[in-house]
Protein backbone atom coordinates (compact mmCIF):
# COMPACT_ATOMS: atom_id res chain seq x y z
CA UNK A 1 0.00 0.00 0.00
CA UNK A 2 1.68 3.67 -0.81
CA UNK A 3 0.76 6.32 1.48
CA UNK A 4 1.80 9.89 0.82
CA UNK A 5 4.26 11.32 3.04
CA UNK A 6 2.36 14.64 4.73
CA UNK A 7 3.03 17.91 6.47
CA UNK A 8 1.99 18.96 10.18
CA UNK A 9 0.37 22.08 10.31
CA UNK A 10 2.84 23.13 12.69
CA UNK A 11 5.38 22.38 10.62
CA UNK A 12 4.20 22.94 7.03
CA UNK A 13 7.80 22.97 5.66
CA UNK A 14 8.35 18.82 6.45
CA UNK A 15 7.17 15.66 4.67
CA UNK A 16 6.48 13.03 7.34
CA UNK A 17 5.60 9.37 7.23
CA UNK A 18 2.45 9.30 9.13
CA UNK A 19 -0.05 6.46 9.22
CA UNK A 20 -3.80 7.35 10.38
CA UNK A 21 -4.13 4.16 13.14
CA UNK A 22 -6.65 3.46 15.66
CA UNK A 23 -5.97 2.52 19.21
CA UNK A 24 -8.33 0.44 21.27
CA UNK A 25 -9.51 1.96 24.81
CA UNK A 26 -11.82 0.46 27.09
CA UNK A 27 -14.53 0.93 25.23
CA UNK A 28 -13.85 1.73 21.77
CA UNK A 29 -11.31 2.36 18.89
CA UNK A 30 -9.44 5.84 19.32
CA UNK A 31 -7.95 7.22 15.76
CA UNK A 32 -4.51 8.81 16.43
CA UNK A 33 -1.76 10.23 14.01
CA UNK A 34 1.26 7.69 14.03
CA UNK A 35 5.13 8.70 12.95
CA UNK A 36 6.62 5.75 11.30
CA UNK A 37 9.94 6.15 12.49
CA UNK A 38 12.30 3.81 11.78
CA UNK A 39 15.31 5.54 14.06
CA UNK A 40 12.90 4.36 17.00
CA UNK A 41 13.56 1.62 18.58
CA UNK A 42 10.51 1.72 20.96
CA UNK A 43 6.87 2.46 20.34
CA UNK A 44 5.62 5.48 22.13
CA UNK A 45 2.44 7.20 23.19
CA UNK A 46 1.91 10.66 24.01
CA UNK A 47 1.07 11.22 27.51
CA UNK A 48 -2.28 12.72 26.57
CA UNK A 49 -3.24 9.92 24.41
CA UNK A 50 -2.32 7.04 27.30
CA UNK A 51 -4.85 8.95 29.26
CA UNK A 52 -7.93 9.58 26.86
CA UNK A 53 -7.05 5.02 26.35
CA UNK A 54 -7.65 4.51 29.66
CA UNK A 55 -3.88 4.44 31.74
CA UNK A 56 -3.57 7.14 33.82
CA UNK A 57 0.26 7.97 34.25
CA UNK A 58 -0.71 8.49 38.16
CA UNK A 59 -1.23 4.68 38.48
CA UNK A 60 1.34 3.32 36.31
CA UNK A 61 3.95 4.22 38.95
CA UNK A 62 7.20 6.35 39.44
CA UNK A 63 8.65 6.76 35.78
CA UNK A 64 12.46 5.15 34.79
CA UNK A 65 15.16 6.79 32.74
CA UNK A 66 14.62 5.66 29.51
CA UNK A 67 16.72 6.81 27.10
CA UNK A 68 18.28 9.01 24.72
CA UNK A 69 15.85 10.76 21.76
CA UNK A 70 16.77 13.59 18.69
CA UNK A 71 14.91 16.15 21.87
CA UNK A 72 17.14 14.70 24.43
CA UNK A 73 16.70 12.14 27.29
CA UNK A 74 13.28 11.41 28.39
CA UNK A 75 11.91 9.45 31.27
CA UNK A 76 9.14 6.84 30.86
CA UNK A 77 6.27 4.48 31.65
CA UNK A 78 5.80 0.85 30.27
CA UNK A 79 2.42 0.31 29.68
CA UNK A 80 1.73 -2.83 31.45
CA UNK A 81 -0.18 -4.44 28.27
CA UNK A 82 -0.64 -4.13 24.66
CA UNK A 83 -3.03 -2.47 23.35
CA UNK A 84 -4.57 -3.59 19.84
CA UNK A 85 -3.85 -1.39 17.40
CA UNK A 86 -5.83 -1.22 14.21
CA UNK A 87 -2.88 -0.35 10.51
CA UNK A 88 -4.37 -0.51 7.73
CA UNK A 89 -7.25 -2.15 8.27
CA UNK A 90 -5.23 -4.87 10.30
CA UNK A 91 -5.23 -5.25 14.13
CA UNK A 92 -2.37 -5.82 16.01
CA UNK A 93 -1.36 -5.68 19.81
CA UNK A 94 1.27 -3.28 20.53
CA UNK A 95 3.24 -2.82 23.57
CA UNK A 96 3.86 1.16 23.76
CA UNK A 97 5.66 3.08 26.43
CA UNK A 98 5.21 6.62 27.50
CA UNK A 99 7.28 9.27 27.35
CA UNK A 100 7.11 11.95 30.02
CA UNK A 101 6.64 14.69 27.76
CA UNK A 102 3.68 16.98 27.11
CA UNK A 103 5.37 18.60 24.12
CA UNK A 104 5.89 15.51 22.50
CA UNK A 105 4.84 16.39 18.76
CA UNK A 106 3.47 12.96 18.24
CA UNK A 107 0.40 11.44 19.47
CA UNK A 108 2.23 7.87 18.57
CA UNK A 109 5.37 6.75 17.12
CA UNK A 110 5.72 3.22 15.55
CA UNK A 111 9.13 2.12 15.99
CA UNK A 112 11.86 -1.23 15.24
CA UNK A 113 9.55 -3.06 18.23
CA UNK A 114 6.20 -2.87 16.25
CA UNK A 115 5.72 -1.57 12.70
CA UNK A 116 8.85 -3.40 11.59
CA UNK A 117 8.40 -6.26 13.32
CA UNK A 118 4.81 -6.10 11.28
CA UNK A 119 5.41 -4.80 7.84
CA UNK A 120 8.06 -4.48 5.22
CA UNK A 121 8.05 -0.68 4.68
CA UNK A 122 10.23 0.91 1.96
CA UNK A 123 10.71 4.81 2.24
CA UNK A 124 10.89 6.46 -0.73
CA UNK A 125 10.71 10.63 0.41
CA UNK A 126 12.39 11.46 -3.56
CA UNK A 127 9.03 10.46 -4.69
CA UNK A 128 6.98 11.63 -2.01
CA UNK A 129 5.73 8.63 -0.31
CA UNK A 130 6.68 5.21 1.62
CA UNK A 131 4.81 1.82 0.77
CA UNK A 132 3.35 -0.56 3.36
CA UNK A 133 3.06 -4.34 2.79
CA UNK A 134 1.66 -6.03 6.20
CA UNK A 135 3.08 -9.41 6.99
CA UNK A 136 0.65 -11.77 6.16
CA UNK A 137 1.71 -14.81 8.34
CA UNK A 138 0.16 -12.80 11.75
CA UNK A 139 -3.37 -11.99 10.59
Amino acid sequence: MRIWYEKLPEHPSNLWPLLNVKLKSKTSFQPALALVDSGASISVLHPDIAETLGFSTKILGKPKEAGESASGSYQSRTLPETIDTNICGSTFPIKFTVIDNKSLIWPCILGEDSIFQLARIDFWKFKGYFEIELRKDLN
